[in-house]
């Protein structure tokens, strides 16, 4: 499992997110950018604005946009049901 944070300077959410990844101790790869095209290429469709978002690739990826607790906390329980093993080495 690979968790990369496109973290968008401005987005008040990318930072909660980032503070959640931290406070459960959930290792990740923090890229910061204000390119939409970036950002578009993460998440594999088109955003109309510049927001944060959570990539997290298993067997296949899942995209969080913005800072959504419910989904954040779903992931969070799949970790810790599955223990799949996250790459620490970007």
């Amino acid at each position: 499992m690979k968790i990369e944070l496109y973290m968008v300077p401005e987005d008040e959410k990318g930072r909660l997110i980032k503070e959640f990844l931290i406070k459960n101790n959930l290792p990740f790869k923090e890229i910061i950018t204000d390119d939409i095209n970036l950002l578009n290429k993460a998440r594999q469709a088109r955003l109309n604005i510049k927001k944060s978002l959570l990539k997290v690739t298993y067997s296949h990826s899942i995209h969080i946009i913005g800072y959504n607790e419910f989904d954040l906390n779903q992931l969070l329980e799949h970790i810790e049901k599955y223990k799949p093993k996250i790459k620490t080495d970007f």
